[in-house]
């Protein structure tokens, strides 16, 4: 009985043979059929300075009428310096999402009292740019809450916290 199942089995090695030479030939096929999608990259060489930003802590304070029809706006100004041998340094600027928001697109500000009621703001300030090396720099970072986000908001305190960072 070994016999003959091993005569058996070496007559249908030819045919898994053809089988899997017929699907290599018809898998790359079947593949580039499925679709495609293009990526596209970027990057951006930034000068080998080290930037960093004086102080600690900034406070945007927004006073919100909810009767209003116009956006809230207030602003911060935010110091930094870079130093290193490079004459001007290239700089970045990123946000995070903040405590409660879901992305950098859309920041919240939670309610003091009722942590399930959220308020969305914008986060607005220059991404990238150069300075002379050693120069005191200032950037000016916004926070708008726009109308239809806050005329039916719950009453009371709102907060967020964003931490800035900036490379090099």
């Amino acid at each position: 009985m070994g016999l003959a199942r091993q005569g058996a089995s070496r007559k249908s090695v030819p045919k898994l043979l053809a089988a899997l030479a017929a699907a290599t030939v018809i898998w790359p096929a079947a593949a580039s059929a499925a679709g495609s999608h293009t990526i596209a990259v970027t990057a951006a060489v930034l000068s080998a300075s080290r930037c960093s930003f004086g102080g600690r802590r900034s406070r945007i304070n927004l006073a919100i009428d909810p009767s209003s029809a116009a956006p809230v706006i207030g602003t911060s100004s935010i110091v930094f310096r870079c130093r290193g041998n490079a004459r001007v340094a290239s700089y970045a600027i990123s946000a995070d999402n903040g405590l409660y928001g879901v992305s950098p697109s859309t920041m919240r500000m939670r309610h003091a009292t009722s942590p399930a009621s959220f308020l969305h703001y914008s986060l607005a300030f220059p991404t990238s740019g150069t300075t002379p090396r050693n120069r005191r720099t200032t950037i000016t970072v916004t926070a708008t809450v726009m109308p239809a986000d806050f005329q039916n908001a719950l009453m009371g305190n709102y907060s967020d916290t964003v931490t800035l960072s900036i490379t090099p």
